[in-house]
């Protein structure tokens, strides 16, 4: 009787690891795709605004952890959140890129942002934070573009945080 109570919790213990290691880690796409619809990602279009983009990368990289994705199954999830324009820039050019060496979500991360938001997009946005002024802005509405477009800022205008306050309190004034 002894050896059948061992053995009952021996099989309840394995299940028990067994249901744990799947929701660690997930063994197929599938179980990966129902994962994260369940929390409903945003998808991307091919928006033109580069903060857009920018948040949506982010908010891939946050589920990605939060449902354990492994790193090889990043690419494979994040493009069925692509419609429209993005999707099919990622139909036109995903087989030759997933092929090359290295091919991951970073490197997936570097051709979106080649495609969707180009050198010219990111220098104009760069200027944009530059010029950045309080003018008629409420202190409210200026603070929240100064952080929107600080993200797009050279590195040695806000390579500090110092840098930083002294480029918005810059800002609250005609002259830079």
């Amino acid at each position: 009787m002894a050896n059948n109570t061992y053995l009952a919790v021996a099989i309840r213990l394995l299940a028990e690891k067994l249901t744990q290691e799947r929701v660690e880690c997930p063994k197929t796409a599938g179980e990966m795709f129902e994962r994260l619809a369940k929390v409903k990602p945003p998808y991307f279009k091919g928006q033109s605004d580069p903060c857009f983009l920018d948040n949506w990368i982010r908010e891939f990289e946050k589920l990605f952890e939060v449902v354990n994705c492994p790193g090889e199954m990043r690419v494979g999830q994040a493009v069925l959140y692509l419609k429209d324009e993005a999707d099919l820039w990622w139909r036109e050019n995903g087989a030759r890129l997933s092929v090359a060496e290295g091919f991951n979500w970073e490197a997936f991360v570097v051709a979106l942002r080649g495609k969707f938001y180009p050198a010219f997009m990111r220098k104009q946005k760069a200027q944009e934070f530059i010029n950045l002024r309080m003018g008629s802005m409420t202190i409210f509405e200026y603070y929240g573009k100064f952080i929107a477009l600080s993200r797009f800022a050279p590195d040695e205008v806000v390579a500090t945080e110092e840098l930083r306050v002294q480029r918005f309190e810059q800002g609250l004034t005609e002259e830079i």
